[in-house]
């Protein structure tokens, strides 16, 4: 069989689809006997506190970034980000400085905007969250875990989740035939998540297709007023 790399388009690839099966499966009591299910829930919690952080996402075959997001909380509680995502070819980013939208592709000259009263316009806060903002961003997807293992490390911890495969076949239907899933989170010595991995074989018209992706979190309560960038 033939091996086929495919490079992970944009959050919404691999990682929204199990984002999304999180959302349908909320994680609870049920599962507290995996090993490494208490400490990724607290960093979940600690994650969803956060008063600022970044994030991007890596394709670790290419070390493409193929995602970023930077978000800020304003003092009337006003959500404010940077994004960056693609789609297909395109490169596209907006701004959000928690009373108007600007977004624009990579190829257009100028910005374009959303302000207050546009039907499309949309403000996010600590209770009306942003999906970015959102502990489902650290996905454990505890109720297809079929195995688990903790490592101790000098700076933390490792934890990696094994999955039942099957569990995810539909969502990811359009990747292939799922052959395997798991995925690697490390917390920080104050059990914060800074890393995730997520590794995805599948099988498609007699080839073998990996998506193998990592996010990583970086600047947490540590982020200045957000601006918007030159792009």
């Amino acid at each position: 069989m033939l091996k086929k790399i495919i490079k992970v388009i944009s959050f919404s690839a691999l990682a929204v689809s199990v984002l999304a099966l999180s959302a349908c499966f909320p994680e609870n009591a049920a599962y507290k006997s995996i090993d490494g299910y208490s400490d990724v829930a607290a960093a979940k919690e600690l994650y969803v506190g956060l008063n600022s952080g970044h994030f991007y996402m890596q394709d670790n075959e290419t070390g493409e970034v193929t995602e970023e997001f930077a978000f800020r909380y304003r003092d009337d509680g006003n959500l404010t980000y940077f994004s960056m995502g693609t789609e297909g070819e395109k490169v596209y980013y907006e701004f959000h400085n928690g009373s108007e939208i600007n977004y624009k592709y990579k190829d257009d000259s100028e910005w374009s905007f959303i302000g207050q009263g546009d039907e499309s316009y949309r403000v996010y806060d600590r209770k009306n969250r942003h999906p970015y903002t959102t502990e489902g961003v650290i996905s454990m997807n505890a109720y297809a875990v079929t195995d688990s293992k903790v490592e101790e490390q000098a700076e933390g911890k490792k934890i990696t989740f094994y999955y039942d495969a099957a569990q995810f076949a539909e969502s990811l239907s359009e990747m292939g035939e799922i052959q395997s899933f798991e995925s690697s989170i490390w917390l920080d010595s104050d059990g914060y998540c800074y890393r995730l991995d997520q590794k995805g074989v599948f099988e498609k018209d007699g080839e073998e297709v990996v998506s193998d992706f990592s996010m990583l979190i970086d600047s947490m309560n540590e982020l200045g007023e957000l601006k918007r960038p030159e792009v």
